[in-house]
C-alpha cells in the first residue's frame, strides 16, 4: 500500500455549521483538521462528538439504546453519521448531524457490527455478528438513499470491523472466529477470496494505493502483511500484546496498531515494514485513526474510556479527552487518501476485467515499481527502458490457468490498430488459480493504448488506457 512514488490527495472537506457542533466529511483537498469526528461509546449506546483541534469532547449523542455499534462511519457531504445498536437493538441507524436525530433505521436479526461506507457514498457495508457461541453472521450491503439492504454476503465466521479500499472497488472484513479475511468485490457483491490469517483478527486497513492490506490479529500479537493483488500474505510483523486496531497514515508510510493488553501504540514503518516506536496511551488501547492532515492521531482506550491525541512527528501524546463507556472506532478512519490526479500517470492505473469465471487485472508498470520485489521480479531499468511493461494477473477458484495458452494471445494495441505480440514475457507466479504475468512490448508513441488477453473464454478481454 506504500511507495514514495504515491501523492496523496485530499479531497474537499465541507463541514456544515449547526447548532452545538460541525459535521465532517471524510474527504479534504485542503488539508486542514476536521472540525469535529465522531466515536461510538459500545457500552452506554452514545457517541462522542470530539473536537481534534483543542483535544475536548463538545456533545454526545445518545442512540437510545445501552448499546452502540463498534463501527461508525461517515456520509461524504458530512450530514449523516451511521451507527449501529450493537446485539440490543440490531439496527442500523442514519443520524443527521445538525440536529443530532435519528432519521433512518434498518433492522437486523444479528448484532450490528462493523461498518464502513464506499467513496461514492452509494452504500454502507455492515458486518453482522451472530453472538457468542453462535455460527453464522454476514456482511450486509445497504442502499444509503433507500435505506434498504441489497445484498447479504457470507463473508466467513464471525465478521467483525469492514474497510473500503479508496477506490470502492474491494470491501475487506476481518473474521475473529474464522481466523480469515474476507475480500469482497464491490460491483458485484460476489466474494472474491478468504484468506488465513493469525488468530481473532479484529480489524483490517487497506493502504492509500490499495497494493497492501494489514490485519490486527488479537491473539497471535502480530500484523499480517498482504499483497492485494496476489492475494498473498507477504509479511507477519510482531505488534504489541493483543493488537485490536489498524490504520495507515494518509501518506502511506506508517502503520499504526493499537494494542488492546500493552496499552500502547505499535509505529510500524510502511517500507521495512518494522516495528520503529512503541507508544504508551491508557488501558485497553482499542481502535487508532489518523487526523486529515495526518499531524495527529487518535487512540481510544477502552477501559479507560477516554482518547489520547498523539503528535505523529514527535510521537507524544498531547491531550486525553474523556469520552463514553468503551469507545471504539474512529470516524476518521473514513478517511483514506487517495493519489492525486496530476501525480498518478493514467497507465499505472489498473484495469480489471472478467472473462467467465476468469478475474483479470492488468496494469502499466513504470520503473518506480522496481523497488518493490513483491511488485516485479526479473526485470530491469534497462528493460523499463527499453520496453513497455504489462503485469497480467488472474483469479480464479477452480482449474489450472497455467496450462492455458495465454502467453500466445496477449497483443499490445497501439493508436494505429496493429496488434503487437509480446517481446518477452515473464512468469512472476505460477499458482494454479493466480499465475502472474508480465509482459514487455516494444516501445510506442504516447497515446490510447489497449492491451489484449486472450486464450481463456471465447472472446479476448480489452483493456484501454488513455
Amino acid at each position: 500500500m506504500m511507495k514514495k512514488k504515491w501523492l496523496f490527495w485530499l479531497v474537499p472537506v465541507l463541514a456544515l455549521a449547526a447548532a452545538g457542533g460541525w459535521g465532517f466529511n471524510k474527504w479534504s483537498n485542503t488539508g486542514e483538521p476536521a472540525s469535529v469526528f465522531y466515536v461510538p461509546n459500545a457500552g452506554d449506546g452514545s457517541i462522542s462528538v470530539v473536537n481534534p483541534n483543542d483535544g475536548k469532547k463538545v456533545d454526545t449523542i445518545p442512540l437510545g439504546t445501552k448499546q452502540a455499534s463498534h463501527g461508525i462511519a461517515i456520509s461524504p457531504d458530512g450530514g449523516i453519521i451511521y451507527s449501529g445498536t450493537g446485539f440490543e437493538g440490531k439496527s442500523l441507524l442514519a443520524i443527521d448531524t445538525k440536529t443530532k436525530k435519528i432519521v433512518k433505521e434498518l433492522k437486523f436479526t444479528e448484532g450490528v457490527h462493523g461498518i464502513d461506507i464506499g467513496p461514492d457514498g452509494k452504500y454502507l457495508y455492515v458486518s453482522l455478528n451472530p453472538g457468542l457461541g453462535k455460527t453464522g453472521g454476514g456482511l450486509a450491503v445497504v442502499d444509503t438513499v433507500h435505506f434498504e439492504q441489497k445484498a447479504l454476503i457470507q463473508t466467513g465466521e464471525g465478521p467483525a470491523h469492514v474497510a473500503v479500499t479508496a477506490d470502492g472497488s474491494q470491501v475487506w472484513v476481518a473474521n475473529v472466529n474464522g481466523n480469515t479475511v474476507a475480500v469482497v468485490d464491490a460491483r458485484s457483491n460476489k466474494l472474491l477470496k478468504v484468506l488465513p490469517v493469525g488468530k481473532v483478527p479484529n480489524e483490517v486497513a487497506v493502504s492509500p494505493d490499495g497494493k497492501r492490506a494489514f490485519v490486527a490479529n488479537v491473539n497471535s500479537n502480530t500484523v499480517s502483511v498482504i499483497d492485494t493483488l496476489t492475494f498473498q500474505t507477504v509479511a507477519e510483523i510482531q505488534a504489541g500484546e493483543a493488537p485490536h486496531g489498524v490504520t495507515v497514515s494518509p501518506d502511506g508510510k506508517q502503520i499504526w496498531v493499537a494494542n488492546n493488553k500493552s496499552n500502547d501504540v505499535s509505529v510500524i514503518d510502511g517500507n521495512t515494514l518494522k516495528t520503529v516506536a512503541t507508544i504508551p496511551t491508557g488501558a485497553y488501547a482499542n481502535h487508532v485513526a489518523f487526523s486529515v492532515d495526518g499531524k495527529w492521531a487518535f487512540v481510544t482506550n477502552r477501559q479507560s474510556n477516554d482518547i489520547v491525541k498523539i503528535d505523529v512527528a514527535k510521537r507524544t501524546v498531547t491531550a486525553r479527552i474523556p469520552v463514553g463507556t468503551e469507545p471504539h472506532e474512529i470516524s476518521l478512519e473514513d478517511y483514506v487518501a487517495k493519489p492525486s490526479e496530476s501525480s498518478k500517470a493514467p497507465l499505472n492505473k489498473i484495469k480489471t476485467g472478467q472473462s467467465g469465471p476468469v478475474q483479470i487485472d492488468a496494469e502499466k508498470l513504470g520503473t518506480e515499481d522496481l523497488d518493490s520485489k513483491q511488485q516485479v521480479k526479473d526485470v530491469t531499468k534497462a528493460d523499463f527502458e527499453q520496453y513497455e511493461v504489462f503485469r497480467i494477473s488472474f483469479t480464479t477458484h477452480s482449474g489450472d490457468l497455467t496450462s492455458l495458452p495465454i502467453d500466445r494471445n496477449v497483443f499490445l494495441i497501439s493508436d494505429n490498430k496493429a496488434k503487437v505480440a509480446p517481446a518477452k514475457w515473464i512468469v512472476q507466479s505460477s499458482d494454479s488459480h493466480h499465475p502472474i504475468y508480465l509482459a514487455l512490448f516494444p516501445k510506442y508513441q504516447p497515446g490510447k493504448v489497449s492491451l489484449e488477453v486472450g486464450g481463456i473464454g471465447d472472446k479476448p478481454v480489452t483493456f484501454t488506457w488513455e
